[in-house]
């Protein structure tokens, strides 16, 4: 089985997670999708990682849909809940940590063009979704270690991918502090989040899914 992957995509992160968990081996092929000699569209019709090819050739792609695809093919040990009212509080986790995420894209790429352009209503209202959303996501896990269940879930994987990614991308590159979050950083928008996060990086599957940084050029990508 083979992933292409990119770094330091969180949504091919929670997919190499849900690998580790499952013990299934792959091999890992990084691209950059921005780049000429990118293999993606040669895969993926929507020109999106990451991509998973199985052994049998069959290709699966969008991460989310990865992961039941891995729960349907591999499904021991389990990853997602049994009961039915568990499966949609696993669901409110995913489009929390989902939307999350495409607020912090979102401010990438305003932040990518020209200062003069930056439009400080439209980084304001996606710095809102993100905190309003961690802040959802907080009280719903309501101090527990794991987001349903009692147990890992595709939940955790969404959840911890995209808070493991706000501090990337705050270490990396500091400058991006203030527009993500604001004063404070995700931790101060609800006490139980930092001891949640830090249970999950401890687990071998998250250790071993480890961002790494890539350089990009923004600019040429928003021209």
């Amino acid at each position: 089985m083979r992933l292409i992957n990119a770094r330091p995509s969180p949504f091919g992160r929670k997919v190499v997670i849900a690998l580790h968990e499952k013990r299934i081996p792959f091999e890992l092929q990084w691209d950059i999708p921005w780049h000429e000699d990118t293999c993606v569209g040669d895969w993926n019709p929507l020109q999106q990682l990451p991509i998973l090819i199985a052994d049998d050739g069959e290709v699966v792609y969008e991460s989310s849909y990865i992961l039941e695809w891995l729960e349907v093919r591999y499904p021991q040990p389990a990853l997602v809940p049994s009961g039915a009212e568990d499966r949609l509080a696993m669901g409110r986790f995913r489009v929390l940590a989902v939307g999350v995420m495409d607020a912090i894209v979102r401010i990438n790429f305003e932040l990518a063009r020209p200062v003069e352009q930056h439009s400080r209503n439209w980084l304001a209202r996606h710095q809102r979704k993100i905190t309003g959303g961690i802040r959802e996501i907080g009280r719903l896990l309501d101090g527990r270690p794991f987001a349903v269940a009692d147990r890992l879930t595709h939940a955790d994987l969404e959840v911890g991918s995209v808070l493991g990614h706000l501090d990337f991308l705050i270490e990396e590159i500091p400058a991006l502090a203030a527009p993500l979050l604001g004063e404070g950083g995700w931790r101060s928008l609800h006490p139980c989040l930092a001891g949640y996060v830090a249970g999950l990086e401890a687990r071998p599957s998250f250790a071993n899914a480890a961002r790494e940084m890539v350089r990009i050029d923004f600019r040429s990508v928003v021209g």
